[in-house]
């Protein structure tokens, strides 16, 4: 496979606007990252009540991924079939892609980062350049990158999501030992004062005790 075969494969990071379109150059890495790590963080509300030694934990929120990426920018046409594009010049593509401040959007671009299977729209926390090999003449040979990301949902990704999760559409759900209908009726519309209309829907005898492993009907609220 040659140089620009296997660059087709490579990690490409493109600069995209709000609607996900392209608006630059992309940088394409002449060579896969030497590490890619991917960080997820939960937000769980841990408050302790008064007088309490402990407390369960209650979900919050799933914060957007952080993802890291370690590559190396060489200089020296190893790797590349003879090809040599200067350090500097790779570095100047790797920034006006990133950090660049654009016109029309007044800021540094959205990006979206490709690398394999893994596809995502985010934007560039930091990056840090290591230059490690220099020529005669003191200029770079070779530098190694690391740049930081968050992930982002674009607006009509994030539309789509939540359409998903809407009370606008009618949820069925499993009943657990222990659950309640008010407090599952609070979960699907952010309001348990619809648990009688449930109730009702359901052709509950007996709200207060529910039978575990039945289904519940949550239809859309009108």
């Amino acid at each position: 496979m040659d140089f620009a075969s296997a660059a087709a494969f490579n990690l490409k990071i493109i600069p995209i606007n709000d609607d996900t379109f392209p608006i630059g150059i992309p940088f394409i890495a002449m060579f896969n990252p030497e590490n890619f790590a991917i960080h997820e963080d939960l937000d769980w509300n841990t408050d302790c009540p008064a007088g309490s030694s402990g407390s369960d934990m209650h979900y919050q929120a799933t914060k957007p991924r952080k993802f890291t990426l370690v590559f190396t920018i060489d200089g020296t046409g190893v790797g590349s079939n003879g090809i040599k594009i200067p350090v500097i010049a790779q570095i100047a593509l790797f920034r006006a892609a990133t950090t660049e401040v654009k016109g029309l959007l007044h800021q540094p671009a959205f990006l979206l980062v490709q690398y394999g299977t893994f596809i995502c729209a985010c934007v560039l926390n930091s990056s840090d350049v290591s230059y490690t090999m220099f020529d005669q003449y003191g200029l770079p040979l070779r530098a190694q990158v690391t740049a930081s990301f968050t992930e982002r949902t674009p607006g009509t990704l994030q539309n789509i999501l939540n359409m998903l999760s809407s009370p606008d559409l009618t949820h069925r759900v499993q009943v657990k030992e222990g659950d309640i209908l008010p407090l599952l009726t609070y979960n699907i519309y952010g309001d348990q004062t619809y648990y009688l209309q449930v109730a009702k829907v359901n052709k509950l005898k007996n709200f207060r005790k529910l039978k575990a492993g039945s289904t519940l009907v949550f239809p859309p609220i009108i």
